[in-house]
C-alpha cells in the first residue's frame, strides 16, 4: 500500500531538481535546497541532506510517484552480516546445545568456521530464544559426622542493665557443631572480644574434644593472634567464612533465628546480664531436649541435637589436657606503665620493671584465672615475657 501523503511530501522537496537552472549542476542545486529548512508532514521544521534529495530524484525518474513511498527492504528479516551457511550452522548448534549461552554458541561457531565472526548478529538471530538450562540436582548438604566441623559466631543480644543501672549492649557467643546442630559452648557477655570468646571456646574443647575444623566469622576477636596460635598448636584447621555470603554459616545463622524467636520474647524489657545468662541456660537445655526437624527427617524418627551428636560421635575424638589449654588460651592486652612502675589488670595492680615507666607493655594472662601475668615491652617484639607481681 502506497502512502500517497508521504510520496507527495517528498515530491514537493525534490520538484526544483526536475527543472535545473542552466549552468548549475544537480549536486549544487541539491546542496542549496538542503541548506534550507523545510516543513515536515506534521508542521515541524526538518532538514534533508543533498544525498537524500538526489536519491529521491533518482527513484522518481525510475518509478514515478509510487517509488517515493517508503517500501520495506527486500531482505527484511534476513541476516546480512552472516552467510546462509553460517546461519544454518548456528541454528544447528542451538538445536544441539539448547542450554548454551549466546557467547558460548558464538565461540563454538568460530571454532567450527575457523574464522572470526561478529557477535551482535548472533544476538539478533537468537533474540527471544527459549533457553532450557540443564536441571541441577537439588543441593543438599551431606549429614556429616560430629566433631568434623564447628561453627563459631556472635549474635547481638538485647540491651541489659550494666553497672549503675546503665544500659549496655550484650552479645551471645556460640560454638555449634555443624552436623548435629548441638551447641558445644555458649555464653552471654557484655563485650564481643577475645576475653569473652576464649573462655567459651576453652569450655567447649574441654567438654567435647577437638574438632577437625573451626569455621569462624571475620571479626577482630576471631582473627586475633591468640586464637590462631591456639588453633595451630592444637591441630585445628581454622577457616574464615566468606564475607557477605550468608550461606557460609547457614546453620548457626538459623540457630540464631531460633534464639530470637524463642529466647528473646521471654526476657523483660531491660534484663540484667545475670538474668540473660539464666534464661540462656534454660533455653539451651530445652533446645537440646527438643527433636530437630532436619535431624528427624534424616534419621526417620524424632531426634534431638544431643542424641544425634552422641549416637554418631566418632571413636577417635582427641581430648586435650587441662594444663595445655591453660597455657594456650592466654589473652594479650596492652597497658601503659604508671609512674609507680605498676600496671592495672583484672581489677588489681601488678608491679613491673621500673625502667618501663611511661612505656606500653604487652601483657599475657588467663582471664579466668589471672594469677600468672607476664609482660614485655611493645617496642621489643622479640623480647621474652617477664612475670609481673601482684601488689598486695
Amino acid at each position: 500500500m502506497v502512502d500517497i501523503e508521504l510520496a507527495l511530501w517528498r515530491f514537493s522537496l525534490l520538484a526544483p531538481l526536475l527543472h535545473p537552472i542552466p549552468g548549475v549542476s544537480l549536486t549544487q542545486l541539491a546542496r542549496q535546497l538542503a541548506g534550507e529548512t523545510k516543513t515536515g508532514r506534521q508542521g515541524e521544521p526538518v532538514l534533508v541532506s543533498p544525498e537524500t534529495l538526489l536519491r529521491w530524484l533518482r527513484h522518481y525518474r525510475q518509478g514515478g510517484l509510487q517509488a517515493l513511498h517508503r517500501h520495506a527492504r527486500a531482505d527484511r528479516g534476513r541476516c546480512r552480516a552472516l552467510s546462509p551457511d553460517t546461519v544454518a550452522a548456528l541454528q544447528a548448534l542451538v538445536t544441539l546445545h539448547p542450554d548454551w549461552t549466546v557467547k558460548a554458541l558464538h565461540r563454538q561457531l568460530q571454532r567450527d568456521q575457523g574464522r572470526a565472526l561478529p557477535l551482535k548478529p548472533c544476538y539478533r538471530l537468537l533474540q527471544g530464544r527459549p533457553r532450557t538450562p540443564v536441571p541441577e540436582a537439588p543441593r543438599h548438604r551431606p549429614p556429616g559426622l560430629p566433631q568434623v566441623l564447628w561453627l563459631a559466631d556472635t549474635m547481638h543480644g538485647p540491651a541489659v542493665y550494666g553497672p549503675r543501672r546503665r544500659k549496655t549492649k550484650s552479645f551471645l557467643l556460640v560454638v555449634l557443631d555443624d552436623a548435629s546442630r548441638a551447641v558445644m559452648g555458649g555464653a552471654c557477655a557484655p563485650h564481643d572480644d577475645v576475653q569473652a570468646l576464649m573462655p567459651v571456646l576453652r569450655a567447649a574443647l574441654l567438654a567435647r574434644g577437638l574438632p577437625h575444623r573451626l569455621l569462624v566469622d571475620n571479626g577482630a576477636n576471631y582473627r586475633s593472634r591468640v586464637l590462631r596460635t591456639a588453633a595451630a598448636t592444637l591441630g585445628i584447621d581454622l577457616a574464615y567464612a566468606t564475607p557477605y555470603r550468608a550461606t557460609a554459616k547457614a546453620r548457626i545463622e538459623r540457630f540464631f533465628g531460633t534464639v530470637r524467636q524463642q529466647l528473646l520474647p521471654r526476657l523483660p524489657a531491660f534484663p540484667t546480664l545475670a538474668q540473660l545468662q539464666t534464661e540462656w541456660a534454660r533455653f539451651l537445655a530445652e533446645y537440646h531436649d527438643t527433636p530437630h526437624r532436619s535431624l528427624t527427617q534424616l534419621v526417620g524418627r524424632p531426634t534431638t541435637p544431643l542424641d544425634y551428636y552422641l549416637n554418631n560421635l566418632p571413636p577417635d575424638v582427641r581430648y586435650p589436657q587441662t594444663l595445655e589449654l591453660a597455657e594456650l588460651f592466654l589473652v594479650e592486652v596492652t597497658r601503659r606503665v604508671n609512674p609507680d612502675a605498676t600496671i592495672r589488670l583484672a581489677r588489681r595492680s601488678w608491679e613491673v620493671h621500673p625502667a618501663l615507666v611511661g612505656q606500653r607493655v604487652l601483657v599475657r594472662y588467663n582471664p579466668d584465672d589471672p594469677q600468672q601475668v607476664r609482660y614485655r615491652p611493645v617496642l621489643l617484639p622479640h623480647a621474652a615475657f617477664t612475670p609481673a607481681f601482684p601488689v598486695l
